[in-house]
């Protein structure tokens, strides 16, 4: 039976008796709003999905408290994963309010919501405040480790908690261990079916992003250039169909290229990465300027430090001053 049937049928089956089908209407649609789309178009059906959830469940905790709370902090979780709908302020609320239920919990159940809340938390964190995500993203891999056996959901929640640790790794200059962590992330992916992986593809090519950009620290950048090739094909077609989401991982990308380049001592290769990667962010914050002009300013920074290394020092001149220019505005 196609979810939004059966939602639809619980729905009015809740009326007559909501102690007995209340739960199962609510389970469905946390169930739709967790489905994975790409097009933006499923955004608000996803979010008002989680939304019915988590008002259902607080009628039901408040009707028979101490039966419902493991359902309702997973509702909360949905309701704060659904992507680009919440602000992180709230999304962090609904986090926080899901580990006030389970973070004693002992049973499965639980500690699967437990580290679904953590993992949340940390993925909203950490471009701003990575000193914060991180102990969440260790956390969250610590309690999927209590999990185990995992299903392949779960095995994929895992390795988005290893690369959200080794990005904050990273940014906190742990480089090896921020290595370690993202090399472990691609191999769970790796393991996962053809299916799976296509079905978590963004999960999947965030790390693939990340652990060449660690391979590219440490100077093996033979190594990060094979990596970031495949990744940067399937990251150009997706940004096609969903530019503002698949955009920025793909500057990103095109920057690790860039390094990598120039430590090949490829010249050509290195600027044209660059000049990509700063295209892709100009289209960024064009179409949104609140959000994406601030890494503009960073990937114009990044632009010069190429041309810098190659010694066309005019070029990062005209660079970092448009950069400062958008910085003072």
């Amino acid at each position: 039976m196609l979810l939004a049937v059966r939602s639809t049928l619980l729905r009015q089956l809740t009326r007559v008796d909501p102690a007995r089908f209340g739960p199962k209407l609510a389970e469905a649609l946390v169930t739709r709003s967790q489905q994975v789309k790409i097009r933006r178009s499923f955004v608000a059906r996803r979010t008002a999905a989680a939304d019915e959830a988590v008002a259902l469940y607080r009628r039901l905790v408040q009707d028979r408290p101490g039966r419902h709370e493991v359902g309702l902090a997973r509702a909360l979780v949905a309701q704060g994963s659904v992507p680009d709908d919440h602000t992180v302020t709230s999304a962090l609320a609904q986090g926080r309010e899901a580990i006030g239920y389970v973070e004693d919990a002992t049973d499965r159940d639980g500690l699967v919501v437990l580290a679904t809340a953590q993992l949340m938390m940390a993925s909203q964190l950490q471009a701003d405040a990575p000193q914060d995500a991180l102990p969440l993203a260790d956390q969250a891999r610590e309690t999927w480790l209590r999990c185990a056996p995992l299903d392949a959901r779960e095995r994929t929640a895992l390795a988005r908690a290893l690369t959200v640790l080794g990005y904050c790794r990273a940014v906190l200059g742990e480089p090896a261990e921020a290595l370690a962590a993202r090399e472990e992330a691609v191999e769970l992916f790796r393991r996962l079916s053809f299916w799976t992986r296509l079905k978590y593809m963004p999960a999947r090519l965030e790390a693939m992003s990340g652990l060449a950009d660690s391979l590219a620290f440490h100077r093996r950048f033979a190594e990060a250039l094979t990596l970031a090739t495949g990744a940067r094909e399937d990251l150009t077609f997706m940004s096609r169909v969903e530019p503002l989401r698949f955009r920025p991982t793909l500057g990103n990308l095109l920057f690790v290229i860039a390094r990598c380049h120039l430590g090949l001592r490829e010249q050509d290769a290195a600027v044209a990465a660059a000049e990509e990667a700063v295209g892709h962010y100009r289209w960024l914050a064009e179409h949104d300027r609140v959000r994406y002009q601030s890494r503009l300013v960073v990937a114009l920074r990044s632009q010069a430090s190429v041309f810098t290394g190659l010694g066309r020092y005019e070029k990062a001149a005209w660079a970092t001053a448009e950069a400062e220019a958008m910085e003072s505005r």
